[in-house]
């Protein structure tokens, strides 16, 4: 009875302000409201005289039933009854006054019932009550057969009458006449258009004239001469049937209609409407010479000519408006311009990076320098044996032992870094004048050549590092300009579903829906209503519209976005413990997952322990999430950050394995990438399978690095992945490990991985994490 009291209390709030005096104000709504009311009013009124079969009136009572409880429903039930009345008279409008009254009072009392709001449940409700009626009246005449056939077409009219007159209306009524473009409303303002000329066909303008036929005959052209022959006959037969049923009469205005429709539709685009309209006036005349014993009355022949006349007058404005609204809905496509160019200029990047980094390969050859351990004794001579007075016996007459002695010390001088008098032969060190100077000489060069190469083994693999590191940008930029030749593909079907879900709504939000690369599905909203339409309840109902889960992806202000959910979702369970005597722990993790529905989970772990491999772990996994979330592929990720992570640890050292648990929540296909990491353990039912790769960790140089290992998987509701760190089984048996996470029932991951780092065989030497996944099936 809520409906009840609202219309008293805004009734008593106005007989308020006008018993003081005060000045009553009606604001644009009002007025809107009433003049709704106004078009309810008259169309029922007008549908009532509607008469089918000769002794038929269903279309008041569904216009009744689509109208609903406001005061367009009580305009539209005032309008009816008022029609049934005057037009059947009293006997035969009781009838249908009954159904219109029983209809609203259910649409009234039950308003604020959620199911009488789709869209085929007050049209149902009408046809039963009409059917209910109908029966009783009926049944004191007896039943043929024929009149079964009849009151069974009436209650179908009636609720199919309702159903198109609802979709055509209620979207009107909240503002949203763009919605009428789509093809139902088309339909329902057909179906409109065919009762209210069946109305209108039983005011004759003199003798047998008919001022329904008439217009007919010049909407039909009119359709014709904008729509091309498919549309003049599509509402040329449809018109014509229902000028037949107002007849009780055969199918002859259907032929007659649609003939003409299409015979006009073949004039259209032309400049002068003359041709259309002969075409018409001779098709029609056809008609009637072809069936000129069956029944078309000659009449027509001046209904026709009414109509071509109303035609001809008709502005031209108008015509243009109805041949736009005629005109198949299309997805204009896209403005690609700006995507395009911004591909161009990723690609042509990626190339310019491709080619610095094969030039500067190229450029990158091994420094030509004296790396021979012959230049040590060469230079230790030119410092030493320059002023002795046996120069030339050592390095000349007996330059052949002197070769042979040096080159018998070259071997363990080298190994050991540095020489010693006795690797030199007694014949050599009890001869030489000044052997003391001239094994300092020695070491000194010795040091020399061996920080030399080191030195230009350490400029190499910094210039490889830098070589990697423009050609995975190269890489990057690639796919950067890959991606963006992939646009979203508008669904036009689904849209056109948001549309009209949206016009019933009447909260001024407009939405498109697209689907990406994978088949996904994207619903984009603006408006001012988006933020109610972000409530759980509305999130809902719009997955209910497209049959698919969606969530809120991003709600800023008046826009929305809501994308497909993920039939997989993950639950987490994560301990770690620190090395007893530190501070903080060397290790790190982290899980996320990405809008497209990509989950990732990483643990890092610096070398060492304490807040120097904190830092470590903490900045690779940070870096590494960024890259993640960009949207780099997980393979170059890694590449690039062990790149970098090498080239800073250059001066200090250091590095930081790396694991890593990719997981596609759409499919459960997935992948675990490994650098240097301890191993992996996945559980499926009651099998364990362990993962373990053989890579080095992020951060050591060592020439032309290998790729991180990877392992592809697949994942299934109830299976689970187990992540640690080398201080949970280090190098150690890990049986105790698999055979505790094969029992486990995976009820809590969080209280497994506790159990993990507080039962491990390694005490606290170490730091330890532990990280446990398990998969589940959305509800």
């Amino acid at each position: 009875m809520a409906a009840r009291e609202t219309v008293r209390s805004k009734l008593d709030k106005l007989r308020g302000h006008s018993a003081r005096g005060e000045k009553v104000s009606v604001d644009a709504s009002a007025l809107l409201r009433f003049a709704d009311g106004g078009v309810h009013f008259f169309l029922a009124a007008v549908l009532a005289g509607a008469v089918v079969f000769g002794e038929y009136a269903p279309f008041g009572v569904a216009l009744v039933g689509a109208a609903g409880s406001g005061v367009c429903g009580a305009a539209a039930l005032a309008g009816a009854c008022l029609g049934y009345l005057g037009l059947l008279g009293f006997t035969g409008g009781l009838r249908y006054v009954s159904a219109c009254l029983l209809t609203f009072a259910v649409s009234f009392a039950f308003y604020d019932v959620k199911a009488l709001r789709t869209s085929w449940a007050m049209p149902l409700i009408a046809g039963t009550f009409n059917g209910i009626t109908g029966f009783i009246y009926l049944s004191e005449a007896g039943w043929r057969t024929v009149d079964v056939i009849y009151f069974f077409t009436e209650c179908f009219l009636t609720v199919a009458a309702g159903w198109c007159y609802r979709q055509l209306l209620v979207p009107l009524r909240a503002g949203r006449g763009e919605s009428l473009l789509s093809p139902q409303r088309r339909a329902s303002l057909a179906v409109l258009a065919c009762t209210v000329l069946m109305a209108l066909s039983s005011l004759y303008l003199f003798r047998d004239v008919s001022l329904g036929r008439a217009l007919a005959a010049a909407v039909v052209l009119a359709v014709a001469w904008q729509g091309g022959c498919a549309a003049g006959a599509a509402l040329g037969v449809p018109v014509g049937l229902s000028l037949d049923l107002a007849a009780n009469g055969t199918p002859l205005y259907a032929m007659a209609y649609g003939l003409s429709g299409l015979a006009a539709g073949a004039f259209q685009g032309r400049k002068s409407r003359l041709p259309a309209a002969l075409a018409y006036v001779l098709a029609n005349g056809g008609a009637v010479l072809w069936t000129w014993d069956k029944g078309l009355p000659i009449s027509i022949l001046y209904e026709v000519f009414l109509g071509s006349v109303a035609f001809l007058l008709l502005p031209e404005r108008p015509l243009r408006r109805l041949g736009l609204w005629l005109a198949p809905e299309k997805t204009p496509p896209p403005d690609r311009r700006a995507q395009t160019r911004a591909q161009r200029r990723l690609e042509g990047a990626a190339q310019a990076f491709r080619a610095l980094y094969d030039a500067m390969r190229a450029a990158f050859l091994p420094p030509q320098n004296d790396n021979d351990v012959a230049t040590v004794f060469d230079r230790a001579a030119c410092k030493v044996c320059r002023g002795c007075s046996l120069r030339a016996n050592c390095w000349e007459r007996d330059y052949v032992s002197t070769f042979n002695a040096l080159n018998d010390a070259t071997q363990a001088m080298v190994d050991r870094g540095r020489g010693e008098a006795g690797d030199f032969p007694s014949y050599f060190s009890s001869r030489c004048l000044h052997f003391p100077d001239f094994l300092a000489a020695v070491n000194q060069e010795l040091a020399a050549l061996l920080y030399r190469r080191q030195y230009n083994s350490r400029i190499q693999d910094s210039r490889q590092a830098v070589c990697r590191q423009y050609g995975e940008l190269s890489n990057l930029l690639g796919a950067a300009a890959a991606e963006l030749s992939q646009e979203l593909t508008p669904d036009v079907s689904a849209s056109r579903k948001l549309r009209e879900r949206l016009s019933l709504l009447g909260e001024g939000v407009q939405g498109e829906v697209f689907r990406d690369g994978r088949g996904l599905l994207w619903v984009e909203l603006t408006g001012p209503g988006c933020p109610r339409l972000a409530a759980p309840e509305e999130v809902v109902e719009l997955s209910q519209l497209f049959h698919l889960p969606l969530r809120v992806e991003e709600q800023e202000g008046e826009r929305l976005s809501l994308v497909q959910q993920e039939p997989l979702m993950a639950v987490a369970g994560v301990a770690a413990r620190k090395k007893d005597g530190e501070t903080v722990s060397g290790d790190a993790g982290t899980y996320f997952k990405r809008p497209d529905g990509m989950l990732y989970v990483l643990l890092c772990d610096g070398m060492g322990s304490g807040p120097q491999a904190n830092r470590e772990s903490t900045l690779a996994l940070r870096l590494l999430e960024q890259f993640l979330q960009a949207g780099v592929d997980t393979e170059q990720a890694l590449v690039t950050l062990s790149s970098a992570l090498a080239l800073r640890g250059e001066e200090a050292g250091g590095f930081t394995t790396i694991d890593l648990l990719q997981v596609d929540l759409f499919t459960g296909d997935g992948a675990v990438f490994k650098l240097g990491a301890a191993p992996t353990y996945v559980k499926k039912g009651g099998t364990v399978r362990r993962i373990a790769g053989s890579s080095l960790p992020a951060g050591p140089i060592a020439g032309e690095q290998r790729g991180p290992d990877r392992f592809p998987l697949h994942l299934s509701p109830g299976d689970c992945v187990l992540m640690v760190s080398d201080g949970v089984a280090g190098s150690g048996e890990d049986g105790w490990l698999r055979e505790l996470f094969a029992q486990f029932s995976g009820d809590s991951p969080k209280e497994l991985s506790a159990a993990l780092i507080t039962h491990s065989p390694q005490g606290a030497t170490d730091d330890r994490t532990a990280l446990v996944v398990r998969i589940e099936k959305r509800e």
